[in-house]
C-alpha cells in the first residue's frame, strides 16, 4: 500500500507503456467521505463550492462522477439537516453514482431511504440488502451501467462488514462481498456485455486488496472510508482512495485496449484555497450555513480548561471530555456507571479555554444518539470493557469513556483477556452484582461490538432516551463553567 502525497502521482510503468495513446476513452473523478460541505482546515482545504469548480474544469462530456461512501453523517450540520445538505450538493455538482458507506445509516434506514430518492443519481448496495426481500438495502441498486464515448461501463458498490457500528435496520444483512463481486463481475461482463467492471467500494484497504486479488473480472476499485489518500496495484487493478471531505479527488484516465485489461492513470488533485469558489454552490452552501449558524450560534456556558476531542485520545486512552461526556450521561440516568464509545466523540480537535456553544457540542456528538440505561452483571460489565480494549492498537472507536469506574487493562494481551482490575465507585467489581450502566443507544443495539448490552433489560429505553448531545449541553449548562482533568479512570500496565 502506497500513501498519497500532494500533487500528481502517476504509475511510471503505465504512463511509459501507453505514452503514445493521447486522449483517454473516458475520464473518471473519484471522491469520498464528504461530510463537510464547507472547506474544512481553517478554509485552506475542500469545500462544495471549490469543488464545483474543478468539476466544471475537467469536464470534456466524457467524465462519469463517482463518490466512495460516508455523506449522510457525521457533521454540525448532519446534527440539523440529516444529510440532505450533501445530498443537494451531489446533485448540483453531477454526482453519476455512488456507495453506501457506513456513516449513510446514522439515523436510521428510513433516513438513508429518503436521502435516497432525493437524490438524483443511484446509491450502489451490491452486498448490502434486505433480508426479506433480498433487494439492495434503502432503495440502493445492486448495479449500474453507463455508456461513455462508447464503452460500456459496469459499477458495483462494496462495502465491509460494519453492520455493527452504524444503524441499518434488523433487516439489513451483509453478503460476502468476494462472492458478490464474482458473480455480478461475470454476469456484466458475459450477460451483459460491458467492457469494464468497476467496483466502488466503502471497506478497509485490506479489504480493497483481497477483491482485487480475488476478482481479476473488476478492473478498477474506487475506495472509501479510509480518509487518508492511498493507491495499490494488485494483480494489474488499481485500487485508489483520496483524501476525505474534498481535500483531494482522483482524477482517473481509462485507456480501453482490445483485448487487454483497461489501462487507467491517475492524478491526486488537492483542493485548496487556490482554487476559486463557484457561485452558485457557495451560495446554495451560504443557505445551509446561514440556517446553521442562527441555531447554533447560542452559548452554554464555559470551560476552564481546554476539552480534548482529538481522535488519538478518545479512542485510545481517557479524555477530560470523555469524562465530561460519561459524567453527564451518569448524573443524567442516575446509573452506577456509564460508558461511551470514543468513536462517537468526533472533530479530532479540542474546545476552549472559553465560551462553549451548542454548536460545539453537537460538532463532538454529531450522531443523533439517545442516552439509555441498561442492567447488566458485573461479569457482562467487564466483557464490555473488554470489547472496549480489544483493538485499541488499530485505534477502533469502541475504545471506552467512563464514568464511576475506572479500570487497568493490559494492550499486550491477548484481546478479552486484557483488563487487569476494575473499581466500580471505589469498590472491585462483583462479577454477581447486578449494575446500571448509562450507555448510548448505539451501543445498546450491540455497535462498536458491545454486544452484551444488546439484549440487556432497559432502565431508560430508546424509546424513552434523551439526545445525547442534549443531556451533554445541559450538564456543561448546570456545572459552567467546567474543568474536567485526567483523573486515572484508565491505566495500562504490562
Amino acid at each position: 500500500m502506497r500513501i498519497l502525497r500532494k500533487g500528481l502521482l502517476l504509475i511510471a510503468a503505465l504512463a511509459f507503456s501507453i505514452s503514445f495513446a493521447g486522449k483517454p476513452n473516458f475520464t473518471i473523478l473519484h471522491s469520498i467521505d464528504v461530510t463537510e460541505i464547507q472547506p474544512v482546515h481553517h478554509g485552506k482545504e475542500g469545500g462544495a463550492a471549490r469543488a464545483a469548480t474543478l468539476v466544471k474544469q475537467l469536464d470534456d462530456g466524457n467524465m462519469i462522477l463517482t463518490f466512495g461512501g460516508d455523506a449522510f453523517s457525521p457533521s454540525i450540520m448532519s446534527s440539523i439537516f440529516k444529510g440532505k445538505q450533501v445530498v443537494d450538493v451531489f446533485n448540483k455538482i453531477g454526482i453519476d453514482v455512488a456507495v453506501f458507506g457506513n456513516h449513510e445509516f446514522d439515523f436510521g434506514p428510513e433516513v438513508a431511504e429518503q436521502r435516497v430518492k432525493e437524490s438524483n443519481f443511484p446509491w450502489l448496495s451490491s452486498n448490502l440488502v434486505n433480508k426479506k426481500t433480498g433487494e439492495p438495502l434503502a432503495g440502493g441498486v445492486r448495479y449500474v451501467i453507463k455508456t461513455v464515448n462508447g464503452v460500456k461501463v459496469g459499477f458495483i458498490g462494496l462495502v465491509g462488514d460494519w453492520l455493527n457500528i452504524t444503524s441499518p435496520g434488523d433487516d439489513a444483512k451483509y453478503l460476502d462481498y468476494i462472492t458478490t463481486a464474482r458473480k455480478l463481475a461475470t454476469m456484466l461482463k458475459k450477460d451483459m456485455g460491458v467492457d469494464m467492471v468497476v467496483a466502488v467500494t466503502h471497506m478497509d484497504m485490506a479489504d480493497d486488496t483481497k477483491l482485487a486479488s480475488q476478482v481479476p473480472a473488476v478492473d478498477l476499485i474506487l475506495g472509501g472510508h479510509d480518509h487518508r489518500g492511498m493507491f495499490d496495484v494488485v494483480n494489474g487493478t488499481l485500487i485508489f482512495k483520496p483524501k476525505s471531505n474534498w481535500r483531494s479527488v482522483g482524477y482517473m484516465k481509462v485507456y480501453m485496449i482490445p483485448g487487454l485489461k483497461p489501462v487507467v492513470l491517475f492524478n491526486v488533485i488537492p483542493i485548496n484555497n487556490k482554487i476559486p469558489e463557484d457561485p452558485e454552490m457557495k451560495a446554495l452552501v451560504n443557505k445551509y450555513a446561514s440556517v446553521l449558524d442562527k441555531e447554533l450560534a447560542i452559548p452554554i456556558g464555559e470551560t476552564k480548561v481546554p476539552l480534548d476531542a482529538h481522535r488519538a485520545t478518545v479512542r485510545t486512552k481517557e479524555s477530560n471530555f470523555g469524562d465530561l461526556i460519561a459524567d453527564a450521561m451518569r448524573e443524567f440516568t442516575g446509573a452506577d456507571v456509564a460508558i461511551t464509545n470514543g468513536g462517537g466523540i468526533r472533530t479530532d480537535s479540542s474546545y476552549g479555554p472559553g465560551e462553549l456553544s451548542r454548536k460545539d457540542v453537537l460538532a463532538v456528538l454529531p450522531f443523533g444518539n439517545k442516552v439509555i440505561s441498561v442492567k447488566v452483571s458485573g461479569a457482562d460489565l467487564k466483557a464490555a470493557l473488554e470489547n472496549g480494549v480489544s483493538l485499541v492498537e488499530r485505534v477502533k472507536g469502541r475504545f471506552p469513556q467512563v464514568s464511576g469506574l475506572s479500570f487497568t487493562y493490559n494492550p499486550s494481551a491477548a484481546p478479552g483477556k486484557r483488563v487487569v482490575t476494575v473499581m466500580v465507585n471505589g469498590q472491585p467489581l462483583d462479577p454477581r452484582k447486578t449494575y446500571v450502566v448509562a450507555i448510548n443507544d448505539y451501543m445498546g443495539h450491540g455497535g462498536d461490538g458491545y454486544a452484551v448490552f444488546k439484549n440487556a433489560p432497559r432502565v431508560i429505553s430508546e424509546r424513552d432516551g434523551t439526545l445525547l448531545a442534549t443531556v451533554v449541553m445541559n450538564y456543561i449548562k448546570a456545572h459552567s463553567p467546567v474543568a474536567p482533568k485526567v483523573e486515572g479512570r484508565i491505566k495500562t500496565t504490562r
